[in-house]
C-alpha cells in the first residue's frame, strides 16, 4: 500500500528534507556497483520527501517555495549526485511551465499527480538536426480533424522515470507545447542514456508514433517568449554544477583525511598537515563559496524580479547574475572534481573510490549549455550597452520566420 508523500510546511522543512534525503542518495552514488542502474530508488526518495511538490503554489496545496528555496533543493542533491539533481531540476522546469501555460483542469490534474508524488520529465532536444531547435516531431491534422503527433526527441532528461512528460513540435501553426502521460498509446521511453557522466539523469530517448492528442494538452505558442523565459532552467543548472563542485571538494577531504598518505618529503604525519594540501584546499574552498554565494545572489535577484516583473533594470541584472553563476559554476565544478586527484594520491584512481564519478557528472552537465555563449552576452553587454539576454531571441526570430513549421 503506497503512502502519500510528506507535505512541507515551510522553506526551513524543504531544505530539511532535502538534506535529510541527500545522504542516502549520496550513499548509493559512492557505491561504484550501481553506476549504471536506474535511479528507481533515488527519484523515490525525491518523491517521498515532498521537496518535489514545493513548486506548487499554496493555492493549489502546495508550498509555493520561492526560486531561493528550489535552488537551494536542488544544489543539495546534486551535492549528492548530479544526475539525480538533474532529475529534480527538469521537473521543477517543466511543473513551471504547466502551472503558467495550460487550462486550468488541465493544470489541476497535473498538481494532483504532484502533489502524490509523481514527476515530470522533458522531451525538448532532438538529434540530427541544423541545431537543437530544429525539429522533426511534427503535431499534423488528419483528414478527420484529429491532431496526430509523430517523431522522436533525446536528451529527454528524467522522462524514462516521469508520470508526465512535457514536449514541444512544429506544426502549420508554428510551435507548439505538448504533455503526454506516461501511459499515452503510441509513446514509447527508452532506456539508452550511455554517457559517462550524469548517467542518473536518464536523459535517453522518447518516441510518439500516431499519437492522437487530446487538445487540451496542446499549448500554442502565444506571442514571443519572455527575455528572461530560459533563466530559470539556467539558475538551476548552475545549482547542479554548485552542488557537484561541493561534493567533490567534500569527498576529496573525506579521503585526504583517511586514506591519504602525507608525500615523503612534507615531514608530516598526515596528509591534511601538508602545507601545499591545506593550501590547495583553501584555493578550492573559495572557488566553491564564490560559486555558492553568486547563485544565492542570482536567486534572491530571480525572486526580486517575480515581484517586479515589469521592472527592467532588474530583469537585466538577472539575466546577468544567473550567468555570472552559471560561468562560476561550471568553472568551479570542473576544476574540484579533476584537480583534486592531484592531492589524493593514485590510489585515489582505483574504481573502487568511485571518485571519478564528480568529474564525470561535471564534464558531462557542463556541456549542456555553453558558457562562452553565457559570456558573450555579458561581454557584449558591459563592452557594446546591447541588452543581455539567452537564445529565446534565436526562438522567437525562428518562430517569426517560420522556421518551425
Amino acid at each position: 500500500m503506497s503512502t502519500l508523500p510528506r507535505r512541507l510546511h515551510s522553506p526551513a522543512q524543504a531544505i530539511a528534507a532535502a538534506h535529510e534525503i541527500a545522504e542516502a542518495i549520496a550513499a548509493l552514488a559512492a557505491d561504484p556497483l550501481l553506476n549504471r542502474e536506474l535511479p528507481r530508488r533515488q527519484a523515490q526518495l525525491l518523491s517521498d520527501s515532498g521537496i518535489t511538490a514545493i513548486g506548487v503554489p499554496a493555492a493549489l496545496g502546495g508550498l509555493g517555495a520561492s526560486v531561493e528555496t528550489i535552488v537551494e533543493t536542488v544544489r543539495i542533491i546534486s551535492r549528492a549526485d548530479g544526475g539525480v539533481g538533474q532529475l529534480l531540476q527538469i521537473h521543477n522546469v517543466m511543473l513551471r511551465g504547466v502551472l503558467s501555460g495550460y487550462p486550468d483542469e488541465v493544470r489541476d490534474g497535473v498538481v494532483s499527480d504532484v502533489l502524490a508524488g509523481k514527476r515530470l520529465g522533458n522531451a525538448l532536444a532532438e538529434v540530427g538536426g541544423k541545431n537543437k531547435f530544429a525539429l522533426k516531431t511534427r503535431v499534423e491534422r488528419r483528414a478527420d480533424g484529429k491532431l496526430i503527433l509523430n517523431g522522436s526527441k533525446f536528451y529527454s532528461t528524467g522522462a524514462y522515470l516521469a508520470e508526465w512528460i512535457s514536449l514541444t513540435a512544429a506544426s502549420d501553426d508554428g510551435g507548439a507545447g505538448v504533455l503526454l502521460q506516461r501511459d499515452t498509446p503510441g509513446l514509447t521511453l527508452v532506456d539508452d542514456w550511455d554517457a559517462f557522466g550524469q548517467n542518473n539523469s536518464v536523459s535517453g530517448t522518447v518516441i510518439f508514433d500516431n499519437i492522437e492528442l487530446d487538445e487540451r494538452y496542446l499549448l500554442r505558442r502565444q506571442g514571443p517568449m519572455k527575455r528572461t523565459g530560459l533563466t530559470f532552467p539556467q539558475i538551476l543548472h548552475a545549482a547542479i554544477d554548485t552542488g557537484i563542485a561541493a561534493g567533490a571538494l567534500q569527498a576529496g577531504i573525506d579521503y585526504l583525511n583517511q586514506h591519504a598518505r602525507p608525500w615523503v618529503e612534507s615531514e608530516v604525519e598526515r596528509a591534511s598537515d601538508e602545507p601545499h594540501i591545506i593550501r590547495q584546499i583553501g584555493e578550492y574552498a573559495v572557488a566553491l563559496r564564490a560559486a555558492e554565494s553568486l547563485l544565492r545572489d542570482a536567486a534572491r535577484t530571480f525572486d526580486a524580479h517575480e515581484r517586479e516583473p515589469d521592472n527592467k533594470a532588474l530583469e537585466d541584472e538577472l539575466i546577468l547574475s544567473v550567468a555570472t553563476a552559471r560561468a562560476h559554476a561550471d568553472g568551479a565544478s570542473l576544476k574540484i572534481s579533476s584537480d583534486i586527484f592531484s592531492l589524493l594520491g593514485a590510489s585515489s584512481s582505483l574504481s573502487k573510490w568511485n571518485l571519478d564519478r564528480f568529474w564525470r557528472n561535471a564534464r558531462v552537465h557542463t556541456t549542456h549549455d555553453p558558457i562562452r555563449w553565457r559570456l558573450h552576452h555579458v561581454g557584449n553587454y558591459y563592452l557594446n550597452g546591447i541588452d543581455p539576454g539567452e537564445y529565446t531571441a534565436i526562438l522567437n526570430a525562428k518562430q517569426k520566420a517560420g522556421a518551425s513549421r
